[in-house]
C-alpha cells in the first residue's frame, strides 16, 4: 500500500511540532544543564572577542535571568480594571453587604409604610371622634336647658353657680375636621393638620367632660336634696320622743349643709344613716335571749385579773346574749354602743349587763332540758329608737358587742 506525499508530510510535521515542544520542554525542566551551557557559550564568546569576564558575574548574571524566566508577570492594569479586580476579589463580602444595605432599605421602607398607615387611621379616628363628640355635645346642650328649666322650679344658689361655670365650656358644636389627604398639597402639610385638629379636639373633649361632671354633680345635688325632703317629712309623721326627733333632725340638717357645699358624697352617708335610723325606729321589736345550738346566750366578763378565781365575784361582770326580732321573728340589725370601747355599730346580737344572780338563773334554766324557757327581757316601741328592758337588768344597762 502507498503512502502520499501530503499524508507523509502531514504527519512529519506534527512529529516536528511535538519533538520541538518536547525538546523546549526538556531545556526548561534540565535547567542546571541549560545553566552551565549558557555559561560556556557566554564565555567562549567573551574568550573569542578578547573580553575581560569574572565566571561569578557570568554565574550570576545566567542564575537571575533563569530565576525569571518561568516566572509570571501580570501586565500593569488600569485603574478601573484595578476596582472590577478588587470588586471580584471581594465579591463574597460585597454579595453580604449588598444583601445587608436591601434588608435595611426594605425594613426603612416597611416602617415609613407603617407610619403613614398609622397616620392616616388617625385622621379615620379622628373624623369618627369629631362626629361623636358632635353627639355628645348635642346630648349634654339638652340637658343643660333641661337644668335650666328644673332650676325654676327649683330654685338653688348652688345650681345656679354651676350652671355659670357649665354654659361657657359647652361648644355650640364640634370643630370641623378636614383630613382628606388627597385635600392636601404634601404629607407634611396633612400631618400639621392632623396635629392642630388632635389638639383642637382634645380641648373640646376637656371641655365637654367637664360639663357633663358638673351637670352630674346638679343631678346629684337635686337628688340628695330631694332624699333629705322624703326623710325630713317621714320624721315629722313618725312623732317620735323629742330627744330623738331632734337628734334625727339635727342630722337632716347637716345633710343639708354638707349638700350646699356640695360635699355631696358625706350628705350621702349622713341620709343613709338617718333612713337607717327611721327604718328602725318604725318598726316595733321584742328582745330576746339568745337560744340556738352553738350559740353563747350569757358571758362573763374579768376585769380584775387578780381577782378573777373560780367562784369570787370580785371583778367580775355577767351578760346575757340578746337580740332584737321583728313581729315575724326574724332577727334585725339594731344600734349598739358598747360600754368597753365606746363604739356604736349596727349587729343583731349583744350582750346586755344582768346581775349574778340572774346570769346564774339563765344558766340553771338552759342546763336544765338545753333551752331558756324565760327568753323576753325588753322591748322596742313602734316610733321609738329607745330599747326598753324589763325587770331582769337595769332599765339602762351597759351593753358589749364582743365576746
Amino acid at each position: 500500500m502507498s503512502v502520499s506525499l501530503n499524508e507523509q508530510m502531514g504527519a512529519m510535521t506534527l512529529v516536528d511540532q511535538l519533538r520541538h515542544r518536547e525538546m523546549a520542554i526538556q531545556e526548561h525542566l534540565d535547567l542546571p544543564r541549560r545553566r552551565i551551557e549558557v555559561a560556556e557559550r557566554i564565555r567562549a564568546y567573551y574568550q573569542n572577542n578578547g573580553i575581560i569576564f569574572d565566571d561569578a558575574v557570568i554565574d550570576e548574571g545566567v542564575r537571575q535571568f533563569f530565576s525569571r524566566r518561568l516566572q509570571f508577570e501580570a501586565p500593569a492594569l488600569s485603574r478601573p480594571q484595578r476596582v472590577l479586580s478588587r470588586l471580584f476579589m471581594g465579591r463574597a463580602k460585597l454579595v453580604n453587604y449588598t444583601a445587608a444595605a436591601l434588608v435595611s432599605l426594605f425594613m426603612a421602607l416597611f416602617a415609613h409604610w407603617q407610619m403613614e398607615t398609622k397616620v392616616d387611621a388617625k385622621a379615620e379616628r379622628l373624623m369618627a371622634d369629631s362626629q361623636t363628640l358632635q353627639d355628645a355635645i348635642a346630648t349634654q346642650r339638652l340637658r343643660l336647658e333641661q337644668t335650666k328649666l328644673r332650676l325654676k322650679r327649683q330654685p338653688n344658689a348652688t345650681v345656679e353657680r354651676l350652671l355659670a361655670k357649665a354654659e361657657p365650656l359647652l361648644p355650640s358644636a364640634a370643630p370641623a375636621v378636614n383630613l382628606n389627604p388627597a385635600d392636601f398639597a404634601d404629607r407634611d402639610a396633612f400631618k400639621a393638620q392632623l396635629a392642630r385638629a388632635q389638639i383642637t379636639l382634645s380641648n373640646t373633649r376637656q371641655n365637654l367632660d367637664s360639663v357633663r361632671k358638673r351637670l352630674n354633680r346638679i343631678d346629684h345635688l337635686y337628688a340628695s336634696l330631694g332624699q333629705q325632703q322624703q326623710l325630713l317629712a317621714r320624721l315629722l309623721g313618725m312623732h317620735l320622743a323629742s330627744p330623738e326627733h331632734q337628734e334625727m333632725a339635727d342630722w337632716i340638717d347637716k345633710a343639708g349643709e354638707q349638700i350646699a357645699s356640695l360635699r355631696l358624697e358625706k350628705a350621702d352617708k349622713t341620709l343613709k344613716n338617718v333612713e337607717s335610723y327611721l327604718n328602725y325606729a318604725s318598726q316595733p321589736l321584742t328582745l330576746a335571749l339568745v337560744d340556738r345550738p352553738g350559740t353563747q346566750s350569757g358571758v362573763e366578763r374579768c376585769y380584775e385579773p387578780s381577782g378573777c378565781s373560780k367562784g369570787s365575784s370580785r371583778g367580775k361582770s355577767w351578760y346575757l346574749i340578746v337580740e332584737a326580732l321583728d313581729s315575724a321573728g326574724n332577727p334585725v340589725y339594731v344600734p349598739v354602743t358598747s360600754v368597753e370601747d365606746n363604739q356604736a355599730r349596727w349587729t343583731k346580737v349583744f350582750g346586755v349587763r344582768v346581775s349574778r344572780d340572774e346570769y346564774r338563773r339563765v344558766r340553771q334554766d338552759k342546763l336544765d332540758d338545753g333551752h331558756i324557757s324565760q327568753r323576753y327581757i325588753g322591748e322596742k316601741a313602734a316610733n321609738s329608737l329607745e330599747l326598753r328592758f324589763s325587770q331582769r337588768t337595769s332599765a339602762n344597762p351597759d351593753m358589749i358587742l364582743e365576746w
